[in-house]
């Protein structure tokens, strides 16, 4: 992979639920990817291969008896399709079981995450976007003294 993913971009569900991937994060998501939740469940995330296996190895971590790391590993894990391609047009499919994990309805919008690409429903990025907005000096704060 090479850049960065950054920008929104609003696409429709199809009727048969798939979603075009914006043109300009095809080439940097790869034929490949593999799609889960977004670790606050609350979108879709879409991770290139070399990244999925980051994150792969950063869940190996969890030890057999950490019944809470296991717990979250098997739903992270339940809820992770691997090696997902796009068609010739660019779309995927987003299984019935994700869209209904995150009541995804059929406006979209897609957002670039540096490393990953995160597929919201339209109405609840409209809404987190809000929160953010209004906590944004909160927030800096956060970041500033976090990291």
């Amino acid at each position: 992979m090479t850049g960065v993913f950054a920008g929104t971009f609003s696409h429709s569900l199809d009727g048969k639920g798939r979603a075009i991937i914006p043109a300009s994060f095809r080439e940097k998501l790869g034929s490949n990817f593999t799609m889960a939740l977004n670790s606050s469940i609350e979108a879709l995330a879409l991770y290139p291969q070399e990244k999925w296996e980051s994150v792969n190895e950063q869940l190996g971590r969890v030890r057999d008896t950490d019944e809470e790391g296991m717990d979250y590993l098997r739903y992270i894990m339940a809820n992770a399709q691997t090696e997902m391609e796009m068609d010739a047009q660019g779309r995927v499919l987003l299984p019935a079981n994700l869209r209904e994990a995150i009541g995804l309805s059929r406006e979209l919008t897609f957002v670039g995450m540096r490393d990953h690409i995160e597929i919201w429903d339209t109405a609840a990025f409209v809404e987190k976007t809000r929160k953010a907005r209004e906590n944004f000096a909160a927030l800096r704060r956060h970041v500033n003294e976090t990291y």
